[in-house]
């Protein structure tokens, strides 16, 4: 597992000098990190305004308060125009022991910088193949900070 870790670690290499982008995520019971290598990403001008576009696929970690952690897969696409931030993603969050939680992410918030912005984010997570009649869930609303480099 580690060496297939650090594969598709090194393969990102080329693609990280477009512009990654980190976020810290805070939830009521657990932060969260996580670093998006761009599949693609570019600016587009209209009179005046500029918007930047990223498409991006990366791996982030959940902390909970309770001291357990959560590996996470993420596929991310978000845009920046005139001090708005909007970023819609998909997540497959994988706890030790534990099946995978799979769901979509919405985020909204306010560009302050064209490479910082600070978003409300609102996530729904379900475990699709568990025992039983009701699937488990994880809904959960946090701020987002996030970076573009």
């Amino acid at each position: 597992m580690r060496r297939l870790l650090l594969a598709l670690s090194l393969s990102a290499l080329p693609l990280m000098a477009q512009s990654a982008l980190v976020s810290v995520i805070r939830q009521p019971r657990a932060t969260a990190a996580e670093f998006t290598v761009p599949i693609t990403d570019f600016q587009v001008r209209d009179r005046g305004d500029l918007t930047h576009l990223h498409l991006g696929v990366g791996l982030g970690v959940r902390h909970w308060d309770d001291g357990d952690n959560a590996l996470r897969f993420v596929v991310d696409a978000n845009a920046t125009s005139h001090r708005t931030f909007i970023g819609l993603g998909a997540i497959v969050e994988v706890p030790p022991g534990e099946g995978a939680f799979v769901g979509p992410r919405l985020r909204i918030g306010w560009a302050f910088h064209p490479a910082w912005a600070l978003s409300l984010e609102g996530e729904h997570l379900e475990r699709p193949f568990t025992d039983g009649l009701t699937p488990r869930r994880r809904s959960n609303l946090g701020l987002a900070l996030t970076t573009r480099f």
